[in-house]
Parts: C-alpha cells; structure tokens; sequence
C-alpha cells in the first residue's frame, strides 16, 4: 500500500504508485513519547567542573578567578533559578555536564552534582541529558587512577599524542580499546540506571577512531585477515602475509591514495569501528531503559566522511545514526552571508532518514526557523546557561541578550506541535550518495553533490537525501539525482535501471557511475545503456521504456568552491529535474533564491508547507504558490501561522481540479502553511 507522501506524488503524475523496489530499509529507534507529544527545546552547558579549574572552558572565562570563585558561577548552573528561568523562557530539554575524562574519582563531584540536577529538573517537569565527552581524556587525573589507560591513548604516525587543541593536558583516545569500552560502560550504566537521565550526549564523535598506536595497528591486521581470504589479499596487495602492514599516512593532498586499497580498507576499518563503539553504548543504555536517547557529536553531513583530528577520514553518518535519536551538527548558526547560505539542511534530511533529530546551534531568527521548518521536532540548540546565566550561543547580533523574535519562535514552537508531530516528508526527488563516494571518490565529485542539492534546496524542490546502505523504496520517489555519483554499486545501479524502466526519472551528471564500489572503473558509464547516445560533452534526453532520463555533462561550480555555493547552470539542473518529473512537482514556490520550503504529510492528510527567508533584513511579499491535490473535488483550507501572530491567518485560494493556488502576502523569516 503506497504511504501518504506517493499518493500526493501519484496525484501530481497522474500515474498510479510504482511497485516496490525491494531495497535495505533504515534502523530507526523507537521515540520516547515526550518527545512525540511535547518536541525539544535545548539549552545547554558542557563544562563540567574540571576544565573550569583548568580554565579550558569555551572562552576561557574562568581564567584568572580563585578556586571559590570558580565554584560560584559553576553552583549557579546546577541552580533550582537556572531550571525555572528556562522553562519560563519555554526550554523543555536542559543538558548538563557529567564527565569531562579526568577520572571517575577526579569527577566524582560533578557526576553526583548532575544527578542531584536531573531530580530537580525532574521535579519541575524539564528533560535531562549528559554532557559525556567521550574522546579525549584530562590525562593526568585519570592515569593517577587507572595507570593502564595509558594504552588507551592513541597516537599519530610520529608517534606523538594528539591534544584537543590548544589544551595540552587533554589527549585523544582510541574508543575501541577495551579498557576504554569498560570505563564508558560503567558511566553509562551510572547515568542511566542511577541517575535516570533522559538522554546521553557523547561528544567529539569524529575524533576517538583507530590510529597509529599498536593496539589499532594490530586490530587493523586483523581486520585485513579477516575481511580477505589469502588469495583474495594476494589480489589486492598483491601478497597475503599481512603480519608486516601499517596504516597508512594521511593523503598529501586530497584524492592522493583514493585508488590505494590498503587506504580503502584503513578508511572502512576507522568508520566501522567508530560506530561499533556507539552502538556498543546504544544497546547498552537501552537495555537498562528504552526510553533513554543517544546523541553523538560527528560533525555536520554534508555528503562526504567527517574528518578526524589526524587528517584522515573517519565519520560515516549512516553507520552512526541508525543507533541514535539524535546527531549533532556543530558549527556556525545558519544565516545568508555574503550571499552564500550557510545551512544545516542536508544534516537534517539525513537526520530524518534515521528518526534522528539534529541538533545546531539557533540562537537567531533564521537558524531556529530553519530548524523548525526541518528537523524532526528539535528547535536545535538555543541557549548557553553555564554559570546562571542564559544567553544565545554564537549569536551573530547581541551574544549576551535574546533576540525577542527567537523566544517568539520558542513559544510559537511550542504552542503549535500539533503541526510538528507525526510528519513524513513529503519528496518527489531523491539525491542519492553512496558510502564508496563519500569516502574516496574524487573530490570534485562531492562538490557538485553539495552544489547540486544546494541548488535543489534554494530552487524550493521538494526533495530529500538517499544513503546507498538503506535507500528503501526508490518508488517513494519520482526523479532521482545522481549528482557526479561516480563510485556506485551494480546492485544499485540495477535498481535504478529498474526504477527508469517502471516509470520513474533520472537525472545523472558527469562522472556517475562511471566506477564500482571498489573504485573499479566500468567499461562505459554503468546506466550509459539509457541513452541512444554516448556519454559525452552535450546534454541527453532518453525515454526509457516507461521512464525518463536526462544527462548533463557537468554541475558547473567555481574554482574556489566553498560549501553553501550555487551552481553556474542551476536553472539547467533544475530543469532537467522538471522534465525528468514529467509533470508538475507536488509544489512550485515563486520566490527569491534566500527563500526556501519544506513540505510535510501527516496520518489524516494534513500538509504543511514551512517557508524560511534567510535574508532577514527584506522580507518578501506575494509569494505565489501551487500544490498538487491528492484527488479532484477535494475542498481544502490554507492558513499561514508565524511567530509573529498568536492568530491565523486564512488565505484566499483557487481550486481547479486538483490545482490548488494561493499567495502568502508577506513573508518576515519563518511562515507555517497548514493546508486541510
């Protein structure tokens, strides 16, 4: 039976649901019901007592103060006023510090200090998470209590150990260790069972991977052996005895060792095995309480592996996110900067694949918009409240005081999750990425992806992200892209073959599937057999049996290219995507390119089109817009709700057959459209 969101596509073909393409579907985890019925709303503080005292804090703010000083401010943000002052401001969800890595005993005061917080926070009906900072460690506290963690430690290829710059004192760890596994098993169970927190925060996910040390260099052998019988090892090395291999350096310049297997293979063993330690921990915390969310900071995804701090590839998401609820995205809040868009979206579509929330920070009016509009139910990051005090992380207007539009948002947020909760996306085009491209394609390859899908996102597509390690059913969608997606396997080269010739569209750029997973390079492009035409230089429309497909020789990106960066010839893409859709997209917005949407299907048929202006500074006004009706004769209502007004407004609209049309008359940063 075809779900919501390919009925309402079927409707705007005009065709009837395609059949299933049996494909891996994503792990999701089960929700706690907090989080379904009330969404979240996060304030947070990471610093535990020890980096305070070592005035390692983000600011180095407690430099120069006495020891009782620095417990003070410290005291201030395990206060009953810190818990009351933010839910009057409507924060729901408070994380808290819990362990920093100086030592169980080192921390003893802050482990028993957020547990006594969390029975306040309960009290006052707010959710709690842990701060659990899980990669490096203060090493000097915690070898005075464990001597052997000293083999915990990892080390790059001099033999030096990597620091969490510029803090000397805090070295980086091999997760995997076992000795390391037990000490956060111990705190997790501590956290979840004792202390009975809502959610647990694991920090710094993209450093903590296999390195140089001997303990990653012997898995590492052991993981070759392992993964190839002798002849197959023979194959690839070209000798099977293994006893002698090291792991690779990092590249000297990017793409230098994308073809070298020995790379290929340390690149998978550091991705694997990171997230085998989350999972560890995930299965863990759940078995002591279902409820219980994990949360790991990998970095924002943005179509390529995360690096980690010793220059060498190591974060692969949708290993990663199937075990948690929710992924963090660090870096700047979203806002338009010299006209580049600076955006969390592809984290959030990604997010959504697994159940996952994202969380950013959103201390301005356009960031907390964004999140709205994409997240799953998570207004991101919105306060820091370390040391009494609330105030906007990284704003980019005033950094001690809230902007009173943000907590407009907060308690419009709040006021109206009738509209957040049970959502599925609603997406004529998938953009499909593959691990094998993402972990040592061509560079270029992944600049036109993240061009691509900016250009998606800024033309109003309604569009979304397909991992090639559980893609689900292609059928979901009308077009799919494959955006210079060069290194691809024939298992899904076949399903898109298959996905044409039921009906569907595609549009391939450049170098797709030109390789295999192993980098092996095909004869001719793996769906050059589409077109009647040779790959070449020049535009290509095909009709393949009942489907469509269209080439184009390049995404045309700059020299200089930086993420957030719109395509040369994004009107040609968006075109071909059009005609590739043969006929019109579930929704066609008329608006600036600072202007994006996001539309969403709920259980009874309730859509809901959000709209951002990034460009704060000029709002827009008659914004044209049409949508594709599931059936004719349907009679619908259409109101704008905002942050700006505690009413709706109901706007005017034209209804022939199964067109629907209407303008939103003004649009300040962040307007909700509930059409039923």
């Amino acid at each position: 039976m075809p779900t919501l969101s390919q009925a309402l596509q079927s409707a705007a073909s005009g065709s009837p649901a395609k059949a299933k393409t049996s494909l891996a579907e994503p792990r999701k985890q089960t929700r706690p019901k907090w989080w379904r019925d009330e969404g979240m709303v996060a304030a947070f503080d990471t610093e535990p007592l020890i980096p305070r005292l070592r005035a390692s804090g983000f600011d180095m703010s407690y430099e120069f103060m006495t020891y009782d000083q620095k417990l003070v401010l410290w005291r201030r943000g395990h206060s009953e006023e810190i818990v009351l002052k933010l839910k009057d401001l409507g924060f729901n969800f408070i994380l808290t510090p819990f362990y920093k890595g100086g030592g169980i005993k080192a921390e003893q005061n802050t482990i028993q200090a957020a547990k006594s917080f969390t029975e306040l926070c309960h009290k006052h009906g707010m959710h709690v998470g842990y701060y659990l900072f899980s990669g490096t460690v203060f090493y000097e506290s915690l070898l005075a209590e464990e001597p052997d963690a000293i083999n915990w430690l990892t080390r790059d290829q001099n033999g030096h150990y990597p620091i969490y710059h510029p803090f000397y004192f805090r070295r980086w760890v091999n997760r995997s260790h076992p000795g390391f596994r037990a000490h956060m098993r111990e705190l997790v169970r501590f956290a979840v069972q004792d202390a009975k927190v809502d959610l647990i925060h694991f920090d710094n996910y993209d450093g903590g991977a296999p390195g140089y040390e001997p303990y990653s260099a012997t898995q590492f052998r052991q993981y070759i052996e392992s993964r190839y019988t002798p002849e197959q090892r023979f194959h690839r090395f070209g000798f099977a005895n293994v006893n002698f291999m090291e792991p690779p350096p990092p590249p000297p310049t990017p793409d230098a060792y994308n073809g070298d297997p020995l790379y290929q293979d340390f690149i998978d063993f550091r991705c694997e095995t990171l997230a085998d330690t989350y999972r560890e921990l995930a299965e863990l915390a759940r078995s002591l309480n279902p409820d219980v969310i994990l949360e790991c900071n990998p970095g924002g995804y943005v179509g390529e592996l995360n690096m980690g701090v010793d220059g060498l590839n190591a974060v692969d998401h949708t290993l990663l996110a199937p075990w948690g609820g929710v992924f963090t995205d660090e870096g700047e809040p979203c806002r338009l900067e010299n006209g580049i868009m600076i955006s969390r979206f592809r984290s959030q579509m990604l997010g959504r694949h697994f159940d996952n929330m994202v969380w950013h920070y959103t201390p301005d009016r356009v960031a907390i918009s964004e999140s709205m509009a994409n997240n799953l139910q998570c207004s991101g990051l919105s306060a820091f409240f370390g040391d009494g005090e609330v105030i906007p992380w990284l704003s980019k207007h005033d950094p001690k005081k809230y902007d009173p539009a943000v907590l407009a948002s907060i308690r419009f947020f709040r006021r109206e999750q009738r509209y957040y909760q049970d959502t599925e996306q609603a997406a004529d085009v998938g953009v499909l990425n593959t691990y094998a491209n993402t972990a040592y394609g061509p560079t270029r390859t992944r600049q036109s992806w993240q061009a691509f899908t900016q250009a998606l996102y800024q033309g109003k597509v309604p569009f979304t992200l397909v991992p090639d390690r559980c893609p689900g059913d292609l059928n979901r969608f009308r077009v799919l892209v494959l955006a210079d997606l060069a290194l691809i396997s024939d298992e899904l080269v076949n399903a898109i073959r298959s996905f044409v010739r039921d009906g569907g569209g595609l549009v391939m750029t450049g170098m797709a599937t030109q390789f295999d997973e192993h980098s092996y390079r095909r004869e001719k492009a793996g769906l050059a057999d589409l077109f009647s035409e040779t790959l070449g230089d020049k535009p290509l429309t095909s009709t393949f049996e009942k489907g469509r497909a269209a080439y184009l020789p390049h995404v045309v990106v700059p020299a200089k290219f930086v993420l957030g960066t719109l395509p040369e010839n994004r009107r040609e893409l968006l075109d071909a995507v059009r005609w590739a859709a043969n006929g019109p997209l579930q929704v066609e917005v008329k608006a600036p390119e600072t202007v994006t949407m996001s539309l969403y299907v709920q259980p009874g048929g309730r859509r809901m089109l959000h709209l951002v202006n990034y460009d704060e500074g000029n709002p827009v006004s008659n914004i044209e817009i049409t949508m594709q009706q599931p059936s004719e004769g349907r009679q619908v209502s259409v109101k704008l709700l905002s942050p700006e007004s505690d009413t709706p407004q109901t706007l005017p609209k034209q209804q022939r057959g199964r067109e629907l049309r209407f303008t939103v008359p003004r649009l300040e940063v962040y307007g909700l459209l509930v059409i039923e």
